[in-house]
């Protein structure tokens, strides 16, 4: 059997992807290595405008998120090196929020709202290698080979639709992050919060249930190996001002995962021969500060949506050709180009203390600039808002 769309990864890319495909008449096979429900290392909150992308996805995911999301997010409270602090709101009247809730849940919701719109979802599957035809992928090796006339790398940062598909790009700063559940942490509110120093960061933000999701970031150079449990993980972010005394470790809920290292990038979202694409973090990663994961990957399924159902109406038997794809990837450059350069300044300032002493002071003194500034992380605005020559130079001056 030939499918339409093999789409490999099932986390909320994939399944997003996988959905849309689905429920406008085609056949959509989703392949997932792990078994749901299932953690993940994230920051675990949804950028405002998130919520509009999982409303006009339909089929109850909105709904469904909104009723497993015991924690909203108001805006982000950043702090120095030195203790001091900014606070920035999505906006001031309290309307604009963000869900926030573990990756478990919401990655499960998605998942079978694609089953639901008919996709067939098979998990514990692992994708070892492509196959070809005629030059263009042509569909996936796992326990069995799976034909397809376009398949879709939402596979994560390891991807290896990816790294078959033109390989991957790095570059500094390299950081990997660890994460845990926290109980009862003190202090927390409706703020997600960004804790900076003089060599990594801190994010975190409550996931409801009295849980507090925390991420330890730092840089690859100061670990022994790279991806072992952190030795020293609560003794780590005591060292942090604004963190000092805040957590019990006897309260960790859920065990320490480690992922990274970031700022890695796809050297094409689209296949060279055609025949594939990448969502997610598959076709770009950097650093969690910001918090946009989830809203590319979501945004990043729409427009793959958009250019591929109307290539597989086409009814052409054999693999999409890149041609037909190549609208995808300007979508993307459209779509992402400001917030790749405002997440790459922003990893700059967190990587230089002095400058993010001087910034987080600049935004703590004018609050209307720490305003648009999350506002723009948040997605409730454009990147370029935050990027204009004139917001640029207040920053610093």
């Amino acid at each position: 059997m030939r499918w339409d769309a093999v789409v490999v990864g099932a986390g909320p890319a994939g399944s997003a992807t996988a959905l849309l495909l689905a429920r406008a008449g085609a056949r959509v096979l989703l392949l997932d290595r792990a078994r749901f429900p299932r953690d993940k290392p994230c920051s675990e909150y949804l950028s405002p405008e998130t919520t509009r992308v999982l409303e006009r996805l339909g089929g109850g995911v909105v709904e469904g998120v909104a009723a497993a999301s015991h924690a909203r997010l108001t805006g982000m409270k950043v702090v120095a090196p030195s203790g001091a602090e900014m606070v920035g709101r999505f906006d001031r009247t309290g309307e604009r929020f963000s869900f926030a809730l573990p990756r478990a849940s919401f990655d499960t919701i998605l998942r079978r709202a694609a089953e639901d719109a008919g996709a067939v979802v098979r998990e514990g599957v692992k994708v070892q290698d492509l196959v070809y035809d005629r030059g263009a992928v042509g569909g996936v090796v796992a326990k069995e080979t799976y034909r397809a006339r376009v398949v879709v790398g939402a596979d994560g940062l390891r991807s290896i639709v990816a790294r078959r598909c033109g390989g991957v790009r790095t570059s500094p700063p390299r950081r990997v992050a660890f994460t845990a559940h926290v109980a009862d942490v003190a202090g927390v509110t409706d703020l997600g919060e960004m804790h900076v120093g003089n060599s990594g960061y801190v994010g975190m933000g409550p996931i409801g249930g009295g849980v507090t999701t925390v991420a330890l970031v730092v840089p690859v150079r100061t670990l022994k190996q790279r991806l072992a449990p952190h030795p020293d993980f609560f003794a780590a972010l005591d060292r942090f001002p604004g963190l000092t005394g805040r957590f019990d470790p006897r309260r960790i809920v859920r065990r320490i995962i480690a992922t990274g290292p970031f700022a890695q990038w796809s050297r094409t979202s689209v296949a060279p021969g055609g025949g594939a694409l990448l969502v997610g973090d598959a076709a770009d990663f950097f650093d969690p500060f910001t918090g946009q994961g989830i809203y590319s990957a979501l945004r990043g399924a729409e427009l793959a949506a958009a250019c591929l159902i109307p290539a597989l109406a086409r009814g052409v038997s054999g693999p999409i050709p890149r041609a037909a794809l190549q609208g995808y990837a300007r979508a993307r450059r459209g779509a992402f180009a400001g917030k790749w350069l405002l997440e790459r300044l922003i990893a700059v300032g967190v990587g230089w203390p002095a400058l993010a002493e001087r910034v987080i002071g600049r935004l703590a003194r004018h609050s209307e600039l720490a305003d648009l500034l999350v506002r723009a992380t948040g997605n409730c605005i454009p990147a370029r808002a935050a990027l204009a020559p004139g917001v640029l130079a207040q920053l610093l001056w």
